[in-house]
């Protein structure tokens, strides 16, 4: 008996990576869970032309908005988390574009854990944010 040749090619996908929601759902799902303090805010950042006062202040804020986001995420359902917390407070990164002293108040967290008056104005990445 002859032994018949098989030749394997590899073909390219159905439907491309982006355009399935069933797929993405399902890409979630199998990828391991990261966790939120990794996603949330890398401490490599610096503040360069702030002065050192302006600078630890701001990366004491960071650090208290980042924990009370971690706390609030950690208190949802898994698999809910970040759709529950965008419906109750908006994303992220829409509290890391407002002002200190907005997302102090949209967290709800006491205003007085820092030097309010020197980075009230200022973003979660160290700019003013005046008139906008």
């Amino acid at each position: 008996m002859e032994r018949q040749k098989v030749s394997v090619t590899e073909r390219g996908l159905l439907v491309a990576p982006g355009q399935s929601k069933k797929l993405a759902d399902i890409r979630k799902k199998v990828q391991p869970l990261v966790a939120a303090e990794n996603v949330l805010s890398p401490e490599k950042e610096t503040f360069a032309g702030l002065k050192p006062e302006l600078a630890a202040e701001l990366k004491s804020a960071r650090k208290i908005i980042d924990d009370r986001i971690n706390e609030i995420i950690s208190s949802f359902p898994e698999g809910k988390k970040n759709k529950l917390f965008s419906f109750r407070f908006g994303s992220i990164d829409a509290i890391k574009s407002m002002s200190i002293k907005a997302a102090f108040k949209k967290l709800s967290i006491d205003e007085n854990s820092v030097k309010m008056k020197l980075i009230a104005e200022m973003d979660y990445h160290g700019n003013q944010i005046i008139g906008r």
